[in-house]
């Protein structure tokens, strides 16, 4: 099933951008979202997401737990998180597998 793409684009005739099933682009924008969702955002999953790394590190655990209850389809085989010392902005790497 096609899932729109976020953040929201659109193509050439107007109609919003959508990501296939099973690729790896749909894993892509799986995995940010959930990195970047606080927990008791969404009151249907309140679990989903982690907490928001501004003022400690990565909880890569955390991380792993979530990603790997609602993303069932990957095992993330390595995290890797570094802060730029110029602007302050935290990046992730995830390496996964699909099962």
């Amino acid at each position: 099933m096609p899932t729109i793409k976020y953040p929201l684009e659109y193509d050439a005739l107007g109609s919003l951008v959508t990501l296939e099933e099973d690729t790896d682009a749909l894993f892509a924008q799986l995995l940010s979202i959930c990195a970047v969702t606080e927990p008791g955002t969404f009151p249907y999953t309140p679990t989903y997401g982690v907490y928001d790394p501004t003022f400690r590190a990565v909880d890569r655990g955390n991380y792993m737990i979530q990603a790997s209850r609602f993303i069932p389809e990957i095992i993330i085989t390595a995290i890797d998180g570094s802060v730029d010392p110029n602007t302050g902005a935290t990046s992730i790497r995830v390496s996964y597998r699909r099962k």
